[in-house]
Formats: C-alpha cells, sequence, structure tokens
C-alpha cells in the first residue's frame, strides 16, 4: 500500500495505475544549470590554458623552458580530461549546443597538435606569435559561439525532450 510519503508525491491515472512523481521539473532545471554552469568553467579554463600557452615570453633558458612545458602541458591535461567531463554533461544540453561545443573541442585538439608540430620543427620563440593568433582568431571566435549559446540555455524555459506528433 502507499504510506503518507508516497501519497503527497503520487497520483492515479485514469487507468487506475498509481504515477510517482519526484518533482523532476525542479531536479531538471537545477541539474541543467548546474551542468551549463560545469561546462562553462571547464571550456574557459582550456581556453585560457592556450592562451597562456602561446603568450609565454622570455629568453631560452631553462626556466622559461620549464614554464613553456609546463603550459603544454596543462593543455594536454585539460585536453585528456574533457571528453570524460564533457560527455557527463552533454546530456543536460541541446543538441545544437553540443555541436558547438564539440566542435570547440575538436578545434582544440587540432590546434594543440599544430602547435606541438610547429614547436618541434621552429622552435617556441618563431611559433608564439602565430599560436597566439590562431588561438584568438580560430579558437576565440568559437568560445563566443559556446557562450552564446551556454546564454541561450540558461535564458530558455527547458523543453521537453520528446518530439511533438505532427498532424
Amino acid at each position: 500500500m502507499i504510506g503518507t510519503y508516497d501519497r503527497l508525491w503520487s497520483k492515479t491515472s485514469l487507468e487506475g495505475v498509481v504515477l510517482r512523481t519526484k518533482e523532476a521539473e525542479r531536479g531538471r532545471t537545477a541539474g541543467h544549470r548546474r551542468a551549463v554552469g560545469e561546462l562553462r568553467n571547464l571550456l574557459a579554463r582550456l581556453y585560457r590554458s592556450f592562451v597562456a600557452w602561446g603568450s609565454l615570453y622570455g629568453d631560452l633558458d631553462r626556466e622559461f623552458q620549464r614554464e613553456q612545458e609546463r603550459s603544454r602541458e596543462e593543455v594536454l591535461g585539460l585536453l585528456g580530461q574533457i571528453p570524460g567531463q564533457y560527455l557527463a554533461r552533454s546530456m543536460w544540453v541541446e543538441p545544437a549546443t553540443r555541436k558547438k561545443i564539440e566542435r570547440f573541442i575538436e578545434k582544440s585538439e587540432d590546434l594543440y597538435a599544430d602547435f606541438v608540430a610547429d614547436i618541434v620543427e621552429r622552435g617556441y620563440p618563431r611559433t608564439r606569435a602565430a599560436m597566439a593568433k590562431r588561438v584568438s582568431r580560430e579558437l576565440g571566435a568559437l568560445r563566443r559561439e559556446v557562450n552564446d549559446a551556454l546564454d541561450l540555455e540558461l535564458a530558455e524555459t527547458p523543453q521537453p525532450r520528446w518530439r511533438k506528433r505532427q498532424r
């Protein structure tokens, strides 16, 4: 039998079946907001790491090389973390936003590979200016797109995830 507590969260359908509800709308909204905020922070950290890596200035001494290597490892570490953290939160955002985020991640991976190859070939001091420009131009534009999409996610009221039947 249904207890007193369960009665508060239960409804009886027309067929007499007991349906349980758990304030799904409130939970979805809180989870949605939290996931959007976490995605925004994760992608911002990645972008800032790229900017830091591409804007180091200094002589070619050991300390500068260690700092450059630390910045590169930070970008690589974030690129390694993102798939696991993004996947768990991607279910909370709309498909169009997901595509923009995935484009940002793919572009980040491509830029990382390009920058590492350029640094190996030409050295960091010669690659630095091109890195800073490409990060700003290519990744910066995608970052703004993602932020706009995430802002829109938070501004809109959540829509049901099922499709309405067309007549």
